[in-house]
């Protein structure tokens, strides 16, 4: 199904077709008892081929490996995005690269998020990211989708893929941009939100496009690098 979109990506990073759990997996020595927890990854899986994609925009795919009491199991399970679940009822393919919407999908398909960069935990929610949309919240156990986390309705539009968490707070601070179109006025928004507060900082519109994926965040000061020239915050 993807051997063309794939055929020069070596055989263990290709698309893995299929879901699965193993509960009890064979473990060569032994695993300490009190080394329990969850591992979570994430990364791009498409579903179906689409012709010019790129391999970075396949669907999100979450893998759990789980440790408990010197015993190891495995889960996964794609996120069930908007995008994922129309073409998974059309099945095939209804985007191209970078939700772009391919000419013969129905006018119903208007979502292309794929929520496939980055997972997170924070203030007891599991979130899928990408750079384009807001967050997805995922069942730790079952990884089944929940749906987008817009904060009772705080946060709306995008939500960056890689925010920082205030390791004495415990407040995540993230930012998101957009456009009205491509090449066109107004240039991306950028803004901060400490989300456990749900409190904005600031919303700026920049002078000029830009793609930022990360930010640093000392004490009192948010560090956004939007090339060709960096912007500092102050968040006290």
């Amino acid at each position: 199904m993807q051997q063309d979109m794939f055929s020069q990506v070596p055989a263990n990073r290709a698309p893995i077709p299929f879901e699965a759990d193993a509960p009890f997996l064979k473990i060569v020595g032994e695993l300490p008892r009190e080394l329990n927890g969850t591992l979570y990854r994430n990364g791009p899986n498409p579903q179906f081929e689409s012709p010019g994609a790129h391999w970075f925009v396949g669907d999100g795919m979450l893998h759990a490996f789980r440790l408990e009491n010197g015993r190891a199991s495995y889960r996964n399970r794609w996120v069930r995005t908007p995008k994922w679940q129309a073409e998974h009822d059309a099945g095939r393919a209804l985007f191209g690269g970078f939700g772009r919407k391919l000419p013969d999908a129905p006018a119903s398909a208007t979502d292309g998020g794929v929520a496939n960069t980055n997972v997170i935990f924070h203030a007891g929610k599991l979130l899928a990211l990408e750079e384009g949309h807001l967050p997805t919240e995922i069942e730790p156990d079952t990884l089944a989708t929940r749906g987008y986390c817009n904060y009772q309705g705080r946060v709306a539009g995008p939500f960056n893929a890689h925010p920082k968490i205030d390791p004495v707070t415990g407040e995540m601070v993230f930012f998101g941009y957009n456009a009205s179109g491509p090449l066109t006025p107004p240039c991306p928004t950028a803004r901060s939100t400490l989300a456990a507060r749900r409190r904005a900082l600031r919303v700026s519109r920049r002078p000029m496009p830009a793609w930022c994926t990360t930010s640093s965040s000392p004490r009192t000061t948010c560090c956004f690098r939007s090339c060709p020239s960096p912007a500092a915050w102050s968040v006290r």
